[in-house]
């Protein structure tokens, strides 16, 4: 998915460490191979290449995945849509980083082939069509957070209970820390072009899920102005830097990975 991991546990289950960290890479593998946009031969990759109207049939992670999607852009009102792809693409925030300024025109176009709407989901069948063409689907507002809760199960039918889970800045810890303290994590200050800001905060973090979502790590500066990854897909602009990052506390990582995206643009609006 583009960035970094770590996994600290404390192995007092039935299978070795090696086969555990196996298991790890096995499965954000299989992860990657069905949800990453980077990964050309992926199945979402697959999806986006098929015409309107032919069902495909969902893999397992994906299918929870785009299960979530559907359900928070459609309780947000379309405010985290999946299909926001054609959108990413052309500010240069996906997998082609140009980041360039488009013109209205183009992203009027773009807009055109936005909505979640235009999805047809079948959750019996475990298939998904789209209704219109050039629909494209980019699961990135949620897919780091699920792919730690994936590492949380599979950690957990190893009978580990004590771990801290991070993909990117998205966290999951259980049990405690080696001091036998709740884990802690810190949140930094938003620091742009990439910087790792001071440690504002940090908090104890005991069978939670946390994730931060900002605009200092994914932007870029044109003629004065700074232009954020975080994108209205109404207005197809990139949401006004208000509020500089925000850090959502959940029971699954894939909510609050989905719930601080959708803070920033919310509150922009």
């Amino acid at each position: 998915m583009g960035t970094y991991y770590t996994v600290q546990y404390w192995n007092e289950g039935r299978s070795s460490t090696q086969d555990i960290d196996t298991g790890i890479n096995a499965l954000l593998n299989q992860f990657e191979n069905e949800l990453s946009n980077w990964r050309v031969d992926s199945w979402i990759n697959k999806f986006n290449e098929t015409p309107a109207n032919i069902p495909v049939a969902v893999p397992v992670y994906a299918f929870e995945v785009i299960n979530l999607s559907l359900e928070l852009a459609e309780k947000s009102g379309g405010m985290l849509d999946p299909t926001a792809g054609p959108l990413i693409e052309l500010w240069g925030f996906g997998t082609d980083r140009s980041q360039m300024v488009p013109t209205q025109e183009a992203i009027d176009r773009v807009r055109s082939q936005i909505g979640y709407q235009n999805l047809r989901f079948d959750p019996v069948g475990r298939t998904l069509e789209k209704t219109v063409p050039d629909i494209q689907l980019n699961c990135s507002s949620i897919a780091k957070g699920y792919a730690v809760d994936l590492v949380a199960e599979l950690l957990n039918e190893e009978g580990i209970e004590n771990y801290l889970i991070n993909i990117g800045g998205e966290v999951r810890a259980h049990g405690f820390g080696p001091d036998g303290q709740p884990w802690k994590v810190g949140i930094r200050q938003p620091v742009f072009q990439g910087r790792d800001g001071e440690t504002l905060r940090s908090i104890e973090f005991h069978n939670r899920a946390l994730a931060t979502s900002g605009h200092s790590q994914r932007s870029f500066e044109i003629n004065g102005r700074r232009y954020s990854h975080i994108l209205n897909p109404k207005t197809g602009q990139p949401v006004p830097i208000a509020m500089a990052s925000a850090t959502v506390v959940a029971p699954t990582c894939a909510l609050a990975d989905g719930f601080a995206t959708l803070a920033l643009i919310l509150d922009a609006s």
